[in-house]
């Protein structure tokens, strides 16, 4: 069996870490297509943060915002941390009232 090895990327706003057996596994488990290894954009990584969070369970991809020193975090528990965030501030602002549009008449114009 070959050995886990923790590869990160950079993808939309996250820097993403994956355990897999091999670069091709781990761009399948990102859903990407494109060789981002051969691009630059994604590498084999010793961070211990991203080889402990990574490692806690093998094909499962974990993020954390861009220049982020956090916690890498799977991706149900990142946007529940988003939506509590997010939660708190729509309930603290009042909601909008709806407005009647008034409706022009269907009669004809007069000349």
């Amino acid at each position: 069996m070959a050995k886990l090895k923790v590869y990160t990327a950079n993808i939309g706003f996250y820097e993403v870490a994956v355990a897999a057996r091999s670069q091709k596994m781990a761009l399948a488990h990102w859903g990407m297509e494109r060789d981002l290894f051969r691009e630059g954009m994604a590498k084999e990584t010793s961070d211990p943060k991203a080889v402990q969070a990574a490692m806690r369970k093998a094909g499962m991809v974990v993020r954390r915002p861009i220049g982020s020193t956090g916690p890498f975090e799977e991706k149900a528990e990142a946007e529940r941390t988003l939506i509590k965030t997010l939660g708190s501030r729509r309930k603290s602002a009042a909601p909008a009232a709806k407005k009647a549009i008034p409706r022009k008449s269907a009669g004809k114009r007069k000349r």
